[in-house]
């Protein structure tokens, strides 16, 4: 029903510090009335959405596109469940339908599809007895662009994975990819072709943001781009290294509010009609075949909305 991942939304104490992060990052701002929007640059999509809330970080909601057929599936089905449709919680918010999930997650689904994407050439890389790129040095300089393509997935702490993500299967028409053994993660995708993950969950005490991911197009490009934050001051925190779920390389950083942003390249991508076997992953090898850091630290899978 589904079609695309639109944006996630973040209420905050204060709009500057974000502004900031995630210019750093490597997005444009948008100022808007009520609100700050951040995009990937030259792509016409809302990705992060700021909302000032004058209290402590919380997650605000999140936003699905889909046709009008698929919105009227996900108010029947929502209407079946006893859901109750709400109103838009900011002027600025897009039209549509707006309900909560069952962690109280405020979720948006509009008509919208993702914006095109300009398909870019691979990178040619020399593998023992193959040199696709000959005569040609193949190290960027340290100019190279470093701007995210798009958001690919976010992931949210919830007290109860099962429930929530049958919520997001059932209502939204969602996809189990993969998933971490004792009811710890699950991760979702969108019902037609789609990166593994569009949406995950991870288990905590209490509903809570953990991260949102972006595109790179390249290892180099991400951690170029890493250079820049640690330049900045921005705490790394964990990375760079390789997922097993969704097969990604990954390098993570503590946003202003001790969420996290990640950079991410080469995801898994799922046909329609791919028959995909879910895989029900230890911790320890779902997350990570190798990291320079190790393991993830601690503090990795800590809900900071919980303090």
């Amino acid at each position: 029903m589904i079609r695309s991942l639109q944006y996630m939304a973040l209420g905050v104490p204060d709009l500057a510090p974000g502004a900031d992060f995630y210019e750093t990052f490597g997005l444009s701002v948008e100022n808007r009335a009520d609100h700050l929007a951040f995009r990937c640059k030259g792509r016409d999509q809302d990705q992060i959405v700021l909302v000032e809330t004058g209290k402590s970080r919380r997650f605000h909601h999140i936003s699905f596109g889909a046709d009008a057929a698929g919105l009227d599936a996900v108010a029947n089905r929502l209407k079946a469940r006893g859901g109750a449709l709400l109103p838009r919680p900011f002027a600025g918010a897009p039209d549509g339908l707006w309900f909560h999930d069952p962690d109280g997650h405020l979720v948006n689904v509009q008509v919208a599809e993702a914006a095109p994407q300009t398909p870019e050439p691979a990178i040619l890389v020399n593998s023992p007895g193959l040199t696709p790129r000959s005569g040609v040095r193949g190290c960027p300089t340290r100019a190279l662009p470093t701007n995210p393509r798009r958001l690919g997935h976010l992931i949210l702490f919830t007290p109860n994975v099962p429930r929530k993500m049958n919520f997001y299967r059932e209502v939204l028409g969602m996809k189990v990819s993969d998933t971490l053994q004792d009811e710890y993660g699950a991760f979702l995708r969108l019902s037609g072709d789609s990166d593994h993950h569009v949406i995950g969950f991870l288990n905590s005490p209490a509903p809570g943001f953990h991260h949102a991911s972006f595109e790179m197009a390249s290892i180099d490009e991400a951690e170029l781009a890493a250079g820049k934050l640690f330049a900045k001051g921005y705490k790394h925190a964990w990375g760079p290294g390789r997922h097993a779920i969704g097969s990604n390389y990954f390098h993570y950083f503590r946003d202003p509010w001790n969420g996290m942003c990640e950079y991410y390249y080469d995801m898994d991508h799922i046909p329609a009609q791919c028959d995909w076997e879910a895989i029900d992953w230890t911790k320890k090898d779902g997350m990570f075949i190798w990291s320079a850091d190790g393991p993830p630290p601690p503090d990795f899978g800590r809900n900071y909305e919980i303090d």
